[in-house]
This record gives C-alpha cells, structure tokens and sequence, in this order.
C-alpha cells in the first residue's frame, strides 16, 4: 500500500538529509506507528506520504514514494485525496464548517460526490465513529476526544485507503484517548485501512501497533514488529523498560502482558525488602534551585 524506495529528503538551505536511503514497505490493513524523538524527521516522513514533503515543504525528494500505485513525486495532495487522510495535532484548526454533520460532508462536496451517496456516507460515518447524537453540535463545542473523531470522520467519508495521524493523542486526557485509539483500531480491523500514526505517547498505542518504524536520528530508520524494534531503540514506552530489565522475551506492550510474565519475577522478589518511601518535602524548603540558567533556541 505504500511503498519507500530508496527516498532521501534534504530541505533547502541544509546539506544533511532528514530522511536518507529509506527503504519501507507498509501492507494495506496494518497498524503502523512511527517513533522517535522530536526532530528526528516523524513530520517529514508522515508529509512524503501523501505529497506535502517536497509538494508544499519544498527541499529535494530523491527515491520514490508510492500510494496505493500513485508516486507522489506526480501527484500533488488534492490528487491523493481520495486516497490519503492526514489529521494533524490540532483537529479544530483544520475545520472549515460549523457544525458536526456539515465537517463531515465537506471533504465530499469537494470531491463532486453526488448528494445521495453523501447523505448515505454521512450517516455509516456517525455510527462508526459514535458521533450521532453529536451531529448538529457546534464543532468548537466539542471536547478534544469529539474533535479527533469528528477530524477523522470527515476523512473516513471520502473512503480513503490511508489515514495519516499526527500525534492524535497529544492533547487528550487518558479517557479521550481511549476513545480516539479504540476508532482507529476499528478502522484498521473492521475496514481494512491502512493508518500510519506518528505518537509520543507510546504506552497509549503500542499495543495497538502492527508495525513500528523508528527514527534514530541519523536519518535512517528501523521497521518491524514492535516487540523485535524496541529491543534496541532510545525510547520505549514504560512496560518496555521493565521487560528489558526484567529480561523477558518476547518483550511485553501492554500492561496484561506484563502481568502474565511476572509471575517468576514476582517469585523472586518475594524476600527482597521494600525501599523506605521517599522523604517528603517539608513546607517553605525549597525544592529546585537554578543559577546562571541560559535558554537558546535556534542556531
């Protein structure tokens, strides 16, 4: 489904590639979550899919990304539309309509989708996404689990093969959270699309994961089954750390997993002594000091 053939990507005025000799393939139906630390290119990679990385960014593109058969090297976003989704970090700055119903046929009217074909769409939409009884509300009035989903929804009416999240949980309390990932994974189980999501949050979504794709920093990148990929990398999510230093293999990614290989770790502990708990601070005592602090951001 989408296809990197050896692709650098190096913007304008830079002469280090943010992405340098990638080869990646991502079936059609998987799961895909793109890792690494801030900086490393996540955006950039997430842009190439659909034609924003050189289209809109500018830079140099070498290599050649593919979609569902199209190079974007050929074709510009408005001509993967109805292919790619992309939601970015904040859903109500990409809205252009008022009101919940009226989001999610717009994508359509743009497409020239005929009026009966839209109505029927708008309405598989709502009830995948649990947004009927939301459909008249206001778009502002909505909380940021509501808005996620309405973003996603507007997209999912163009029936697009590919969705491209960008960091869909940032801004979400735990319980938001849940509702937006729990869409996603019923997106990919249920129908078949393909969703490549870029998250810091790793311990909301790992477990979630087909497939992880890491960007160390040097412009390269490691794909794979998430348990094989956070052997090695720089970040994990908690209940990762504690299996490296537990040892376990496979590696757990959610918390039942841990569980169930605890067992002999809890067997040989039982004797060892609990640590004091740590001193609490007393009122008026300070607890940071900082001198001389110089902050620079830029080159």
């Amino acid at each position: 489904m989408i296809r990197f053939d050896r692709v650098s990507v190096v913007y304008d005025g830079e002469t280090t590639p943010v992405l340098r000799d990638i080869d990646l393939h991502i079936p059609e139906g998987e799961l895909c979550l793109v890792v690494g630390r801030t900086g490393v290119g996540k955006s950039t990679l997430l842009g190439a899919v659909n034609g924003l990385v050189p289209h809109f960014t500018g830079g140099t593109l070498r290599g050649r990304v593919t979609v569902d058969g199209r190079d974007t090297a050929h074709h510009p976003p408005r001509e993967l539309a109805d292919v790619v989704g992309v939601v970015g970090q904040d859903p109500l700055a990409g809205f252009t309509t008022d009101t919940v119903e009226e989001e999610l046929a717009y994508v359509m009217e743009q497409l020239a989708i005929p009026p009966e074909v839209m109505r029927k769409r708008v309405e598989e939409t709502l009830d995948l996404l649990g947004l009927a009884e939301l459909r008249h509300r206001a778009l502002h009035e909505l909380s940021g689990g509501q808005q996620q989903r309405v973003a996603i929804g507007s997209l999912l009416t163009a029936h697009p093969r590919v969705l491209v999240l960008d960091e869909p949980t940032s801004a979400l309390d735990p319980t938001a959270a849940e509702e937006v990932l729990a869409a996603i994974t019923r997106l990919v189980h249920d129908l078949g699309v393909t969703v490549l999501l870029a998250e810091h949050r790793l311990e909301r979504v790992v477990q979630y994961a087909d497939r992880v794709v890491y960007l160390p920093g040097d412009g390269t990148v490691v794909h794979g089954p998430p348990a094989e990929v956070f052997r090695d990398t720089t970040i994990a999510p908690p209940v990762v750390g504690l299996g490296r230093l537990a040892g376990w293999r496979p590696l757990p990614l959610s918390v039942r997993d841990a569980r169930r290989a605890a067992g002999p770790l809890r067997a040989r502990l039982t004797d060892v002594p609990v640590p004091p708990p740590r001193r609490a601070a007393v009122a008026g005592e300070p607890v940071l000091d900082a001198k001389g602090v110089t902050v620079r951001y830029g080159p």
